[in-house]
């Protein structure tokens, strides 16, 4: 199954592929890891060879420099980031009051 994946991942970085198979590999690509690896190795490859050849700008595709560890600090960071900033602004232009949200929502209709 991967061969034939692998062959349409060459086929596309030499721009053989047509819209519907490319968006078709797009698709496995965001699917599968194993897929979506080798095609980043072929185009750094390909950019290796590239200025091996006399082409300095060549570009590679960068790889992801966040890891899990990190990226969860910064979703705990915002998690209690948000939370500070909703009790902030409840206290600074208070709820909804004593009466029930529903009774307030009344209120602003009757109004």
């Amino acid at each position: 199954m991967h061969d034939d994946w692998l062959r349409q991942i060459e086929q596309e970085l030499d721009g053989e592929l047509s819209l519907p198979e490319r968006a078709a590999l797009a698709r496995h690509l965001a699917g599968c890891r194993h897929c979506a690896e080798t095609r980043v190795s072929h185009l750094e490859m390909r950019v290796a060879f590239a200025r091996s050849a006399g082409q300095p700008h060549a570009h590679t595709v960068p790889r992801p420099a966040i890891r899990g560890r990190t990226l969860g600090l910064w979703m705990a960071i915002s998690l209690i980031a948000g939370a500070a900033a909703g009790w902030f602004a409840h206290v600074q232009w208070g709820g909804p009051g004593p009466t029930s949200l529903e009774a307030t929502r009344a209120l602003f209709v009757a109004q």
